[in-house]
C-alpha cells in the first residue's frame, strides 16, 4: 500500500503525462473545429459553437485540476512546517484545494455523460425524442450525488474522500456514472448499427459487391465511438474498483479519469474528420471488332462510375464531433 504522499506524487505525474496527450489532441481538434479542410478559417456560421464551448469547458476543468494539484503539492512538501509532515496537508479534507479538486473530477465525468446524452438524442430524435430521457435523469441524479459528496467532504477536517461518511455517496456516484455512460454509448452504437444494416440491405438489392477489407463510414463511426467510450468507461471502472478498496491508489486513478474524458471526446472528433470512403457502382460497356482478327477479339471498355447513395446518418461537417441524424 502506497503512503498518501507517495500516491499524491504519482497522481501529479500521471496528470501531467495525460494532460500532455490531451493538449496534443486538443490542438488537432481545434484545427478541425475552426478551419476548413483546405486550411481556411471557418466563418462564424460554419463553426459548431456548442461543440466549441464543450471543448473549452473540458479544457478548463483538467487545467484547473492540475493547478490545484501543484498548489497542494507545494504546500505539503515546501511550505508546511508543522507537526505530522506533508500527510497532514493531504488529510485536511475540507481544505479548499481538496474540495475544488474533487469538484473538478466529478464535474468532468458529469460533463462527459451530458455530451454522450446530447449525441444520443441527436441521432435518435427522428425516431424517438424520448429515448434519452432516462440517461438524462441518471445524469441529473449523478450531479446531485456529486453535490452531496462535496458537502460532506467540506465538513471533514481530518479525513479523505474515502471517509466512511462519504463512501456510500461516492460509490453511488461512480456506479450511476458508469451505467449512464454504458447505456448511452450502447444506444448511439445501436442506432448507427441499424442504419448500417439498412445500407447492407440496399447494397444487396442493387447487386453491389463490396470487398470485405473495405470499411464503411458507419462501421468506422461505430468503432470510433466504442473505442473512445472504452477509454472513459475503463478508467471509471478502475476508479470505482480502487475506491472500494479504500486505498490511496484512488488518487492516481482519479487523475486518469479526469483526462480520459477530454481525450476520448477529442479522439471522436479527430477520427471522424477523416475523409469517408465511397463505394462505386461501375457499368462496363464493351465495343468489339467483328469479325475477330486472327482469332483474337479486341475489346475496349468504357467504365462509368456512379457513387452509391446509401442511408446516411452523418450530415454535418466533421467539426460537429459526430453529430448524427438519419434520413
Amino acid at each position: 500500500m502506497l503512503s498518501l504522499p507517495a500516491a499524491q506524487l504519482i497522481s501529479i505525474f500521471i496528470s501531467c503525462f495525460l494532460y500532455g496527450i490531451y493538449i496534443v489532441t486538443l490542438g488537432m481538434t481545434g484545427k478541425i473545429l475552426l478551419t476548413l479542410p483546405n486550411g481556411q478559417w471557418r466563418t462564424r456560421s460554419e463553426i459548431n459553437w456548442i461543440v466549441v464551448v464543450v471543448c473549452f469547458a473540458l479544457f478548463v476543468n483538467p487545467t484547473l485540476d492540475i493547478i490545484l494539484a501543484m498548489i497542494l503539492i507545494m504546500e505539503a512538501f515546501v511550505f508546511y512546517t508543522g507537526p505530522g509532515g506533508p500527510i497532514q496537508v493531504f488529510l485536511h479534507g475540507s481544505a479548499w484545494q481538496t474540495v475544488a479538486k474533487t469538484f473538478c473530477v466529478g464535474m468532468q465525468m458529469v460533463m462527459g455523460d451530458a455530451i454522450l446524452i446530447w449525441r444520443c438524442w441527436l441521432i435518435w430524435r427522428s425516431k424517438s425524442r424520448f429515448i434519452a430521457v432516462f440517461p438524462a435523469l441518471c445524469c441529473i441524479a449523478d450531479f446531485i450525488l456529486h453535490v452531496r459528496l462535496l458537502d460532506l467532504l467540506n465538513k471533514e477536517t481530518q479525513a479523505l474522500v474515502t471517509a466512511a461518511e462519504i463512501e456510500p455517496w461516492a460509490k453511488a456516484f461512480w456506479i450511476l456514472g458508469i451505467c449512464t455512460n454504458t447505456i448511452t454509448t450502447t444506444l448511439i452504437v445501436l442506432r448507427i448499427w441499424i442504419v448500417e444494416r439498412q445500407n447492407l440491405e440496399l447494397r444487396a438489392t442493387t447487386d453491389i459487391t463490396v470487398h470485405q477489407h473495405m470499411e464503411t463510414t458507419l462501421g468506422r463511426a461505430m468503432r470510433n465511438i466504442i473505442e473512445s467510450g472504452m477509454i472513459y468507461t475503463a478508467s471509471s471502472i478502475l476508479e470505482y474498483t480502487l475506491y472500494t478498496t479504500q486505498g490511496t491508489l484512488v488518487f492516481p486513478a482519479s487523475a486518469m479519469v479526469i483526462h480520459s474524458v477530454g481525450i476520448a471526446f477529442n479522439l471522436i472528433i479527430i477520427r471522424s474528420a477523416k475523409q469517408p470512403q465511397e463505394y462505386s457502382l461501375g457499368t462496363s460497356i464493351k465495343f468489339s471488332t467483328n469479325p475477330p482478327i486472327a482469332g483474337i477479339r479486341t475489346t475496349t471498355s468504357v467504365v462509368t462510375v456512379t457513387p452509391m447513395q446509401l442511408s446516411r446518418i452523418c450530415t454535418r461537417q466533421p467539426s460537429s464531433g459526430l453529430i448524427l441524424h438519419t434520413h
